[in-house]
C-alpha cells in the first residue's frame, strides 16, 4: 500500500536527544535531589546514562521511557499521589530549561514542508508527555505541520503498544498500513509492528547504532533528512 502518513518519534529523531536532555536532566536532578553534579550523574546512570560517552544508552529509560517510568525509577518508594506530583514537576516545572536547551537535529521546516508537499499527513508519537511535546514542537517552530501530537499520557498504553499508530490512523482516517513510523529506538519499530503500520523506518540520529535497530526496521537511514528521498523511491 502507498504510504500516505508519517508518524515521527520526537527525541533522537527530530530533537538532538543528548545535546538537549543530558544537561537538562543533570540540572533538574541537582535541584530535585539537592545534590551536586556527581550525584545527578549517578541518578542518570540508573536510568541509562553512559558517562564515558556522555550519551543515553540505546533502549534505556532515558532514551525512550515515559516521565512516569523515570519518576518511578528515581523515587521508587512513593505512593501514587506523591509519584504523580513528581511526574507533574518533571513535565511542568522546568520548561524554562527546555526553552534554553532544546536543539533540533537539523533545520526541520524544509523537511516537513517537503513531506507535506508530497501529500503526506504528519504526526508525532512520543513517550514524552503531551504538554511537553507540544511545547517542544512549538518552540522549534514546526507545530503547524503535525495533525496530531500523540504522547504517553494521551493513549491507554504508551509505545510500543501500537496505540499511537492506531490513534493516528483514527485521527487522519488513514489505514494503519498506509502509515510509516519513523524513530531511533527499538520501541519505535515495535510500535510500528504492533500498530499495523505499513513501514518501520529507523534513523541513526539518536542513541541506537545500526546493529541495535536495523534488523527491526524495513529501512534504515542516517536521519530524517533522507526520508523524502526514501519515500519517493518506494
Amino acid at each position: 500500500m502507498t504510504i500516505r502518513g508519517v508518524l515521527f518519534d520526537k527525541d533522537g529523531t527530530l530533537i538532538d536527544v543528548n545535546a538537549t536532555w543530558v544537561p537538562i536532566y543533570r540540572e533538574v536532578l541537582m535541584d530535585l535531589f539537592a545534590t551536586g553534579h556527581e550525584g545527578a550523574e549517578a541518578l542518570m546512570e540508573r536510568a541509562g546514562y553512559d558517562r564515558s560517552s556522555g550519551r543515553f544508552r540505546a533502549g534505556s529509560v532515558l532514551a525512550g521511557g515515559t516521565t512516569r517510568q523515570l519518576a518511578s525509577l528515581w523515587w521508587p518508594d512513593l505512593d501514587s499521589a506523591a509519584l504523580a506530583e513528581k511526574v507533574r514537576r518533571l513535565d511542568h516545572d522546568y520548561t524554562h530549561l527546555v526553552r534554553d536547551r532544546l536543539r533540533p537535529l537539523m533545520p526541520l521546516e524544509p523537511i516537513l514542508s517537503e513531506l507535506r508537499g508530497m501529500g503526506l499527513r504528519l504526526g508525532i508519537a512520543t513517550n514524552d508527555s503531551h504538554v511537553s511535546a507540544r511545547a517542544h514542537m512549538a518552540h522549534v517552530g514546526v507545530i503547524e505541520h503535525f495533525e496530531d501530537i500523540i504522547a504517553a499520557d494521551t493513549v491507554p498504553v504508551a509505545k510500543p503498544s501500537g496505540n499511537m499508530v492506531r490513534r493516528f490512523a483514527e485521527v487522519t482516517g488513514l489505514p494503519a498500513a498506509s502509515i510509516a513510523m519513523v524513530g531511533d529506538n527499538h520501541h519505535d519499530m515495535e510500535e510500528a509492528r504492533n500498530g499495523g503500520a505499513g513501514l518501520a523506518i529507523a534513523v541513526l540520529s539518536g542513541n541506537a547504532a545500526h546493529e541495535d535497530i536495523a534488523h527491526l526496521a524495513d529501512h534504515t537511514i542516517a536521519s530524517v533528512a533522507e526520508l523524502p528521498g526514501l519515500l519517493r523511491s518506494l
